[in-house]
């Protein structure tokens, strides 16, 4: 399907936006998530009347996304708040939520992703994400809904449940499309690591989610490094260390290749990317 140029400029910009945002927010700037919630509407939630309008629906209509790591089961209707996610503490005041999202369950359809519950059993996803640019990021209202009250009213360390979940989401979703366009573009991309591969040897390609988000329509900007630089991403994690090890010694070049990618606070992944 040839894509709309237009609708690939607003989702490029709606990326770099986001990406631009997470990195203010946690320099300091606790407003930023603000518009990272109005781009997040924009690319996952947006309507005219009853027509869907969001990006992601209009170009990549098969998108699948991870679904939330809470049981379901834990938000019933007499649930009054529940935290979705993990903290994590940088041990200076602020903190930020991870693993919101579990990547070893089945992925789900946009649509049906958006209608998880999350916080307590009226709230959705969709429906945080617009009360949170409706109500904060693109207009003022005078007084918050049902939602924001709630996850306004409580505070994990410096700021908000509802900055910290907004801001989780919005990476999420950067580091769900960067792994669709690798997939998109697999033959291209399995071509260069062979070079590379013929070159230094053993290795894997680096991906930031911050330049991915930054020129994510141009090129996927990956740098093929030798195993020694991919192991010395997780010098500071023994563990992570010994599985990253074992993983680069062992994977076969001629079916697959490794991708590790950085995220927006230096989280580190490895995934292990078949060729077709």
């Amino acid at each position: 399907m040839i894509k709309n140029p237009k609708s690939l400029y607003d989702m490029d910009a709606s990326l770099a936006v986001i990406a631009s945002n997470v990195n203010a927010y946690y320099a300091g700037n606790l407003h930023a998530y603000r518009p990272v919630a109005v781009e997040l509407r924009k690319l996952l939630c947006d309507t005219q009347g009853k027509t869907n309008n969001s990006l992601i629906k209009r170009l990549f209509p098969d998108l699948r996304l991870r679904p939330l790591s809470v049981n379901k089961n834990y938000i019933k209707r007499t649930t009054a708040l529940y935290i979705p996610g993990q903290l994590c503490f940088d041990g200076r005041g602020g903190s930020r939520m991870i693993q919101l999202f579990n990547e070893l369950a089945p992925a789900l359809l946009l649509d049906d992703w958006l209608q998880q519950k999350i916080f307590d059993f009226r709230t959705t996803i969709k429906s945080f994400i617009r009360s949170v640019a409706d109500k904060e990021g693109a207009h003022s209202d005078k007084s918050y809904n049902t939602t924001l009250r709630k996850t306004k009213s409580i505070f994990l360390t410096n700021d908000t449940i509802a900055a910290k979940t907004i801001l989780s989401i919005g990476c999420f979703v950067i580091k769900t499309l960067a792994l669709s366009m690798i997939d998109d573009n697999i033959n291209e991309i399995g071509a260069q690591v062979i070079n590379e591969y013929k070159k230094i040897g053993r290795g894997g390609s680096v991906l930031s989610l911050t330049e991915f988000a930054t020129q994510s329509l141009k090129e996927i900007s990956m740098k093929y490094e030798p195993a020694s630089s991919v192991k010395a991403y997780f010098q500071r994690d023994s563990k992570k260390l010994k599985a990253a090890t074992r993983i680069l010694e062992s994977y076969q070049p001629s079916k697959c290749f490794m991708l590790l990618l950085i995220g927006f606070k230096n989280e580190i992944w490895l995934y292990e990317h078949s060729l077709k």
